[in-house]
């Protein structure tokens, strides 16, 4: 309870962060035998960490081992995804020195970007004939320790309302400890698609947005006017159970959807098209960037990639609109498409009512 931890000097502070997420294991730490290390396999992930851990030896860095506890993020991204703002909170003792001084939210902010700024993100030195890690991972081995920042932080409320007080049982509390996930009201996903025409190969892949969005090719344009009727029929409060991901424990499959936008454009590396139009580069070529904004309540595990998935394959021609009002009645996973790749997913904001992280 917010007393008691007062009473034992902890003040619980609301933090919103921004990474890249293709140089971390995703966000939930997931302990000293889970990142960091060598697994019995062979699996080396020296100098990889989740979010979190990268975040927890920053603030142990800054008010010390044990003046910290309780870390709770709004949204649990996954591997690959990123963030432009997540929320989480932290308890935070209060500084020894002065017992009656809290933390200062600009101290902790600038407190932790130090912090993170000289972590070592290259992990240590690998010797001569130690396993290695290969694939996707092994590109980010050596990234620079920028790639996470703490945006603001800010004293959090005291309390929340319980959205599941009844007032029939003695033990509900109407009343509870503020808690970044359960207060957050609404989270936007912003999903980015790279797309090219198979008549086009001098401008396929582009090298600075690899990781950043998901590569499409196909004979002909993505239908954006048939993956907009698809999103309307995800829209609103359902059973999203064909879009739920194993493992999901979410106890209820319900879920409302605000909001779901599709926009395409022309796209030039490093989003140059304005200065290439005023060059009058004529031998350059845009691809398509096209992008599906998600505003909803909240998601189940890996709902928005599923989605996803499941709207481009409405685009490139490989289902029609009304079938995804079909899978989505079914509540059958096996009917819907393949998952998007998690590099293409950006976490766009999380709010949490009248209080502004």
């Amino acid at each position: 309870m917010a007393a008691v931890r007062r009473a034992q000097g902890f003040v619980r502070f609301a933090l919103s962060v921004q990474y890249h997420g293709s140089s971390f294991l995703g966000f939930s730490y997931q302990g000293a035998k889970g990142e960091d290390c060598v697994f019995p396999d062979g699996t080396d992930l020296r100098g990889f960490q989740s979010v979190e851990g990268r975040l927890r030896d920053a603030l142990g860095s800054l008010v010390g081992e044990g003046n910290f506890e309780n870390v709770q993020v709004s949204s649990r991204t996954d591997r690959g995804v990123h963030a432009i703002r997540n929320t989480l909170h932290v308890d935070l003792r209060q500084r020894e020195k002065n017992a009656n001084k809290q933390w200062d939210p600009n101290n902790i902010v600038n407190g932790l970007n130090f912090h993170l700024m000289r972590q070592q993100s290259i992990g240590k030195k690998r010797t001569r004939g130690q396993p290695q890690v290969h694939g996707f991972l092994a590109s980010h081995r050596h990234s620079p320790p920028h790639e996470l920042r703490v945006l603001k932080a800010k004293e959090a409320p005291m309390f929340m309302e319980n959205t599941f007080y009844t007032g029939t049982d003695d033990d509900e509390l109407p009343l509870i400890d503020w808690n970044a996930r359960f207060s957050a009201t609404q989270r936007t996903y912003v999903y980015r698609i790279l797309h090219y025409l198979s008549c086009n190969e001098t401008n396929y892949g582009i090298p600075f947005e690899w990781d950043r969005s998901w590569l499409l090719r196909d004979s002909h344009p993505l239908d954006v006017s048939a993956m907009k009727e698809a999103a309307f029929f995800l829209t609103g409060t359902h059973d999203f159970t064909s879009f739920r991901g194993n493992n999901c424990q979410r106890a209820s499959p319900v879920v409302t959807m605000m909001q779901i936008a599709i926009h395409s454009q022309p796209l030039y590396p490093l989003g140059m098209t304005r200065v290439v139009e005023i060059l009058g580069i004529e031998n350059m070529s845009a691809s398509s960037l096209v992008t599906i904004g998600i505003t909803g309540d909240s998601f189940l595990y890996r709902q928005v990639r599923n989605m996803v998935g499941c709207i481009v394959a409405v685009g490139r021609g490989k289902m029609n609109p009304d079938d995804v009002q079909q899978i989505l009645a079914e509540r059958d996973r096996r009917l819907a498409p393949a998952m998007a790749p998690a590099h293409g997913l950006f976490l766009l904001d999380v709010q949490h009512g009248d209080f502004v992280i």
